[in-house]
């Protein structure tokens, strides 16, 4: 269990507040130095307005994190530091530089730091809770290629890893954004399998990898009227290695992005950290069902493939 909840909330209760504290200062900066400061000049609207861009600089990058349920410990702490900076500062203002102020702006400001210190708090208790996930997952970019990859290490053997990881029908039950997956000829090398989205969406993927009990691998066809991705090229391996106590398994994503630059760039900034919510999450879901008696009870469809692999191997052998 992650537990990121409490963090999370914080987090997002402080976005809130400097998304409002942000605009204000810049869409109504005249009015804002008229409270804050004792006495007008020339320069306070433009440091109102340029503390107004970097509030909500500092709010898109808390809204990230606010929903990121695989937010780290060391984020939230960098975050909490943020907000230490900022209560500093307003004590250090109001001690050297406090008739600069009119009485209500030191209200203001006081009144800010002591909600500042509250978030602080809050995300600081709550990144105590936080269980990280046992999964690592990386996000690497080569230029147009993405190359995303989770690890996982489960107590179970291999054989029952491997007989989940190729319950090919009940990937959709383990991932995320996946709703359904069928089976639609073939069995290892070469099988063909048709996988749907959640808006009813879908598209065909080829086995081109395929090495029994140990790893297998996926062409995903994006060429796809209704592919919702933005890739141009995808493929995926998925392998298990033995450990002396159980197993590890991993997932290599390779993906060519669509799009100009700008669109890459915002991908990589927004669009990996989804990605790798989803790889942590399937990752866990899997272990899982490994690691539980359910796990290793495969689809029946599943059951029938793999009984008529089995018999076409018997035959040739």
């Amino acid at each position: 269990m992650i537990r990121s909840g409490i963090a999370r909330t914080f987090l997002g209760l402080n976005v809130v507040f400097s998304l409002l504290t942000g605009f204000a200062c810049l869409l109504a900066a005249g009015h804002v130095a008229d409270l804050l400061f004792a006495l007008p000049s020339n320069w306070q609207e433009t440091v109102i307005r340029l503390l107004g861009i970097g509030l909500l600089v500092f709010a898109i990058d808390l809204l990230l994190m606010a929903t990121n349920k695989h937010v780290a410990k060391a984020q939230i702490h960098l975050i909490c530091l943020a907000d230490l900076g900022w209560i500093v500062g307003s004590a250090g203002i109001l001690a050297f530089a406090d008739d600069l102020f009119s009485s209500v702006g030191v209200t203001i400001l006081v009144a800010i730091a002591v909600l500042v210190a509250v978030f602080a708090l809050g995300q600081l208790f709550g990144a105590r809770l936080i269980v990280p996930s046992p999964a690592v997952a990386a996000i690497e970019r080569d230029g147009r290629t993405l190359v995303a990859s989770v690890k996982r290490s489960v107590a179970a053997p291999v054989d029952t890893v491997w007989q989940v990881m190729i319950d090919h029908p009940a990937y959709a039950d383990v991932a995320d954004n996946i709703s359904k997956v069928e089976v639609i000829s073939g069995q290892g090398l070469g099988m063909q399998r048709k996988c749907y989205g959640l808006k009813g969406e879908s598209w065909s993927e080829t086995c081109d990898v395929y090495e029994e009990g140990r790893l297998f691998g996926f062409r995903i066809h994006t060429d796809a009227p209704d592919y919702p991705y933005p890739f141009t090229e995808l493929s995926g391996r998925w392998s298990v290695i033995p450990e002396q106590e159980g197993s590890t398994f991993s997932i290599v994503i390779r993906a060519t992005l669509k799009g100009n630059r700008l669109m890459r760039a915002v991908f990589m900034n927004v669009g990996t950290r989804q990605f790798r919510t989803i790889l942590i999450d399937l990752a866990d879901a899997w272990a899982s069902r490994m690691e539980s008696h359910g796990g290793v009870q495969m689809s029946a469809r599943a059951e029938r493939a793999n009984d008529v692999h089995r018999g076409t191997k018997l035959q040739a052998q």
